[in-house]
């Protein structure tokens, strides 16, 4: 476990813990984790905005969101087939964006997703 590094989540959304319950089951080198909820954002540099959208990974001064926190927990692993998919997801960043960006606002309608997990459109 890289305990320097931080990855922030919603605690409020289902498909968000039952992504990371099955993160803490497959890869054995996840960083510390907490819910934004229980965390004071000022202090780490977020806005409630940002960890509403999307997943925080906090490594030193070294902020990634969304698929690029994703891509940091794959890339931190040990096992050569999972470092393969964090250099898969940064080396087709653009469309990993997409994809996440998708995945992160249809995350109410995804398996194990519910209401709570809706994000709302901000002007």
């Amino acid at each position: 476990m890289n305990r320097d590094a931080l990855l922030v989540y919603d605690g409020d959304c289902a498909f968000c813990k039952n992504s990371l319950r099955l993160a803490i089951k497959c890869l054995p080198d996840l960083p510390r984790y907490a819910a934004y909820q229980k965390l004071d954002l000022e202090t780490l540099g977020l806005n409630l905005n940002q960890v509403q959208a999307q997943v925080w990974l906090i490594d030193g001064s070294e902020k990634l969101g969304g698929h690029l926190a994703v891509a940091w927990m794959f890339s931190h692993q040990k096992n050569l087939s999972w470092k393969f998919i964090g250099g898969f997801i940064k080396f087709f960043s653009p469309i990993s964006a997409l994809v996440y960006s998708w995945v992160a606002k249809n995350r109410h309608r995804l398996p194990g997703g519910t209401k709570e997990c809706s994000i709302e459109d901000r002007p």
